[in-house]
């Protein structure tokens, strides 16, 4: 499709310009520009200063995790430093990470544009230390598992190879869909009694490397009381947040945006916060805006303070009692590009009313709305149940939206912490792949962690 073509060329336009070429001027025939690994590297410039990384002196002699099989699906639950989850990670699942990248990166971006961006990206974007700590950790624990060799790239994954593949989200074009409701929507509800609950629909790709390697995560950190834990339902070598709840009951669901506002060439070579690493951070972190407290404006904060290079949608939730005890409601959509963010709530004139919220992948607030016939079915729905929903029609709402690109369907219940998740099987249909299962935090963390 268009889009992904053009967020190809938007990646391999930033390579070039990272590594001082100017894509306006032709190179003469006789002498084209060298985008090979060694030729960047010979070119890459200086990195600038950051943070060092945490180190450990010794490798973990056992990984800090457990990898179970819940239902058909793998939850995978790490614990520890941000290496030491990172090294579990990358121990637990390194023939899926390696499927990942070879079977999956390396098809959507070609291996001679992805080696040369990788270190470029590695170098300039802004992504929290820990998580570049996480990254170092994954590639520790393949190691340890038996190599890290990536067959397409011809050698080593690296912890920046990592990295940018957690931010395909901002080269790739994806879909998405979803649909917010609480209070007097759900008030008829017995298992919501007027809480949040949020379907979700992650359309992407039917690439069988992707839709095999995906993985319910418990991230666990340990030792530094500012963190907290955080659920994601992703892939295999996925560090960042496509659908993600933490501890408080903060829920963050990541759509593409088919905005016009992303970041021009000159801004994003400045260097930008990859998306999902973003939001993972922001989950993860208890308080980035320092009100003492852990909410849905943390990650909204840390959204409007950060650069961004593509156009994408936010639809971030919390529970609803605790949302309305501290007045703000419990579901925003947040348009995020370049050019600025925009939050969106509902609105009493709106076919959903005053108490549902939803988005597929227009912007509505940062743009005018355009016509979208998930959108108008969302209405459509909402109007012909006079506002109300529920678990059962709000799931199959989700379903009756999915594109056939779809990943998966998520189902979460903020002030639960309870998190459903369908995951499409490779080469079958989302309707003859297994029914939803449905995760419960307490038993998404119930491995037991080993003294210290």
């Amino acid at each position: 499709m268009s889009g992904v073509r053009l967020r190809l060329e938007l990646a391999l336009a930033l390579t070039l310009a990272l590594v001082g070429c100017d894509p306006r001027a032709s190179a003469p025939a006789e002498a084209p520009v060298d985008v090979s690994p060694e030729a960047v590297a010979a070119r890459e410039p200086e990195a600038p200063a950051r943070p060092p990384a945490a180190t450990h002196d010794t490798r973990p002699s056992a990984p800090q995790g457990a990898l179970r099989v819940v239902d058909g699906q793998r939850v995978l639950h790490v614990w520890g430093s941000a290496r030491e989850m990172g090294y579990a990670h990358g121990y637990l699942l390194r023939d899926a990470i390696l499927a990942v990248v070879d079977g999956y990166a390396l098809d959507a971006i070609p291996p001679a544009t992805f080696a040369a961006a990788a270190p470029i990206f590695e170098a300039n974007a802004d992504i929290d230390p820990a998580l570049r700590d996480e990254a170092a950790g994954v590639i520790e624990g393949m190691i340890a598992a038996g190599g890290a060799e990536v067959r397409g790239l011809g050698r080593a994954l690296r912890a920046g190879d990592l990295l940018l593949v957690n931010a395909m989200t901002d080269l790739v074009a994806i879909g998405c869909s979803s649909v917010s409701a609480w209070g007097p929507s759900t008030a008829a509800d017995p298992r919501l009694a007027g809480e949040l609950a949020i379907v979700r629909n992650l359309d992407w790709s039917s690439n069988p490397a992707l839709l095999e390697s995906q993985v319910v995560i418990a991230f666990d950190p340990s030792g530094d009381p500012s963190r907290q834990p955080v659920v994601s339902i992703a892939f295999a070598g996925y560090l960042g947040c496509l659908s993600c709840v933490n501890e408080a009951g903060v829920g963050a669901l990541f759509n593409m945006g088919y905005g016009e506002g992303a970041a021009t060439l000159a801004e994003a070579a400045s260097g930008f916060a990859p998306a999902n690493l973003l939001l993972r951070s922001a989950l993860e972190r208890r308080d980035v805006d320092g009100d003492g407290r852990s909410g849905a404006d943390d990650v909204l904060h840390a959204l409007k303070r950060a650069r961004h290079a593509g156009s994408y949608i936010v639809h971030l939730v919390e529970p609803a009692r605790r949302a309305s005890a501290a007045g703000r409601p419990p579901a925003r959509v947040v348009e995020v590009e370049a050019a600025g963010v925009a939050v969106r709530t509902a609105s009493a004139g709106s076919p959903l009313g005053a108490s549902a919220l939803a988005a597929t992948n227009h912007l509505r607030a940062r743009a005018a709305p355009q016509s979208c016939s998930r959108y108008r079915r969302i209405e459509s729905t909402f109007e012909a149940r006079a506002q109300t929903t529920g678990i059962d029609p709000l799931w199959a709402l989700g379903e009756a939206l999915r594109l056939d690109e779809v990943v998966h369907t998520v189902l979460l219940v903020p002030s639960e912490r309870s998190v459903g998740v369908r995951m499409r099987a490779p080469g079958r249909t989302m309707a003859a792949s297994p029914p939803r299962v449905d995760h419960r935090w307490e038993e998404l963390f119930a491995a037991p962690l080993p003294a210290k």
